[in-house]
């Protein structure tokens, strides 16, 4: 990922080891431009950190497509290199799964969202909120991504976080019934019911179709904040 960059009066020039370096010689090159004017100057640069990355969190809010990428296009300018893409959580479930159509039927869905802080307020905003993205859509941003040589790492929360998940399929949690996608923040009760074997074959079916459409090396699930309360 090292490059150098070398602007003289005679022009510029910009050397690297990979087609990756050359991206980012030419990122800096764009942040050197003074309306038609170039500095004389010399570069040599390279990263500190192999892993250079942003999180983009669209299951509280979701965002279109168009978005996605902007949010691509200012990391690489920044010469980051791994987009962390934050796809499921209590408040939204925003990836299709073929296998399991409810998620985004049912799932990506809320009927209002709080406004202020969930320890604080009780005021609502009254407008639903929604959106998912195509299995389509994904491998559009995926390959968008790669062009500017990032990788996406999915998150698929789990066993917590799943209120959505719930609300979608019902039987996967503990008690079985009565499970809405919240319109508030924080740490849920309600998590997948880890006494079910159906769980685990909805887990299986759920990452078997996300393994498909993200390369990357690692799938980010989450694993935090799961109250044991209703396995107990």
């Amino acid at each position: 990922e090292e490059y150098t960059l070398s602007a003289t009066k005679k022009g510029v020039s910009i050397c690297g080891g990979s087609p990756r370096a050359v991206l980012y010689g030419v990122q800096t090159l764009r942040q050197l431009i003074d309306g038609d004017r170039v500095p004389v100057v010399e570069i040599r640069d390279e990263p500190y950190f192999g892993y250079r990355g942003a999180m983009f969190d669209v299951a509280r809010y979701f965002y279109p497509v168009e978005e996605v990428k902007r949010f691509i296009d200012i990391m690489a300018l920044h010469k980051l290199n791994t987009f962390h893409w934050h796809l499921t959580d209590d408040q939204g479930w925003r990836i299709e799964i073929k296998r399991y159509p409810e998620l985004t039927r049912i799932g990506s869905q809320r009927r209002e969202t709080l406004i202020g802080h969930y320890k604080t307020s009780d005021e609502y905003d009254g407008k639903p909120h929604g959106g998912y993205y195509t299995q389509d859509e994904i491998r559009d941003i995926v390959q968008y991504a790669a062009k500017r040589f990032i990788t996406v790492i999915p998150e698929i929360e789990m066993p917590g976080h799943a209120s959505a998940a719930l609300a979608s399929y019902p039987y996967l949690g503990c008690k079985g019934e009565g499970y809405v996608v919240p319109s508030t923040w924080g740490v849920k009760a309600d998590v997948y019911c880890a006494g079910n074997d159906s769980t685990f074959r909805f887990i299986e079916g759920v990452l078997s179709e996300v393994v498909e459409l993200f390369p990357s090396e690692y799938i980010h699930i989450g694993g935090d904040e799961c109250p044991k309360i209703n396995w107990q």
